[in-house]
């Protein structure tokens, strides 16, 4: 059975109201996390997450059909936006310039085993300079956007490096940015928001996910006492993992939506960053 992290729900959330709610899902590995907002106050209604085992991955539609089944607010309702945002270790990004959008799937077939099966999906985002390229197993992934009747699909990796580079212009400094979620490590590095390096990991112990944090960093050439590391998804103060990491970096900080949403005294205790990566997919 999948694992429950988090299940919170505010008193004012109201079925009725849900074409005035927006519903931000990410899925596609080993987790199904959302968030519910309502868009006429910008106000987080829920947020849930849950890990999903290997042999649910396997039998991907029974184990999709449980989740919405068992949860009152995806079984019935429809919201007035419903955003999905894709987990999937097959991707690239390429630039402008060299992107021929007649044969997407040659750029990913030159870094990873492409199927017949898999579709392979291109999002332009100009404030990255290319386009974002991922792919997924075509069943899967349309059988999902069906299910939960998503307007839009999006990979996770194309808002997160787009807020994390619009942080680093701001700030006008380098930095390392990590997204955890399951067993998984998404990391990007940035100078005055130029992207230098980004890339996906699994890791099964806090040890191999220190030791793939450390080679974003000498990637760049950088020491882990002189940059700051930006953290979010699921990873508090209180992980053994986020011990790990303040062994090696000095200068730790979370991540913050530049609007974030307001928080009922239900959510009020649940720290921002948990939600990064799904505020990020509007």
């Amino acid at each position: 059975m999948a694992v429950s992290n988090y299940d919170i729900t505010a008193a004012a959330f109201r079925p009725e109201s849900a074409h005035d709610y927006e519903l931000s899902i990410l899925t596609g590995m080993d987790s199904f996390a959302y968030v519910i907002r309502d868009r006429t106050r910008n106000e987080l209604m829920a947020y849930r997450s849950q890990t999903i085992t290997a042999g649910e991955q396997a039998d991907w539609p029974t184990t999709l059909d449980r989740l919405v089944l068992a949860d009152d607010k995806l079984r019935s309702l429809s919201y007035g936006n419903c955003i999905m945002g894709w987990e999937s270790e097959r991707l690239t990004l390429v630039p402008e310039t060299l992107y021929d959008a007649g044969n997407p799937r040659i750029y990913l077939e030159q870094l990873t085993l492409i199927g017949l099966d898999d579709a392979v999906r291109a999002e332009r985002y100009q404030e990255l300079g290319g386009e974002l390229l991922f792919a997924a197993p075509s069943a899967k992934l349309e059988a999902t956007e069906r299910r939960l009747r998503s307007l839009r699909t999006h990979h996770m990796a194309g808002g997160l490096l787009s807020a994390w580079g619009a942080r680093s212009r701001r700030l006008g400094h380098q930095s390392i940015s990590c997204a955890v979620r399951g067993s998984r490590l998404f990391i990007a590095a940035h100078r005055n928001g130029q992207l230098l390096f980004f890339n996906t990991f699994s890791y099964s112990s806090s040890h191999d996910a220190l030791y793939y944090l450390l080679l974003a960093f000498q990637q760049c050439g950088w020491t882990p006492n002189r940059v700051p590391l930006y953290l979010c998804g699921e990873i508090t103060e209180h992980s053994d993992l986020y011990r790990q990491f303040y062994r090696y970096v000095e200068d730790i900080r979370f991540c913050q939506y530049p609007t974030p949403p307001s928080s009922p005294p239900e959510l009020a205790g649940l720290p921002a960053h948990l939600y990064f990566e799904l505020l990020c997919l509007g």
